[in-house]
């Protein structure tokens, strides 16, 4: 398998050699692609939202986040 290096630059060789409205194309597919993997992700989020639902409070959740940040870790400063 060519390393991810090799593999970009025989895309631009081969981009260089295209004409302007083949660069256009290319561009287009490329934000197509982005697209899809946007789309991809916002289904499997719609289709996971919620799992957790009754396995964890979400009240007593942000209680202890909340009390945690009141903890202090760092040592006092001395002038």
């Amino acid at each position: 398998m060519p390393s991810a290096k090799a593999i970009e630059d025989k895309i631009i060789t081969k981009l260089k050699d295209l004409p302007e409205e083949g660069k256009k194309e290319v561009l287009e597919y490329i934000d197509h692609l982005k697209g899809k993997k946007t789309e991809k992700t916002i289904r499997l989020l719609k289709k996971t939202a919620g799992a957790w639902k009754g396995l964890i409070n979400a009240e007593k959740l942000k209680q202890n986040i909340y009390s945690d940040r009141l903890i202090s870790t760092r040592t006092r400063v001395k002038f």
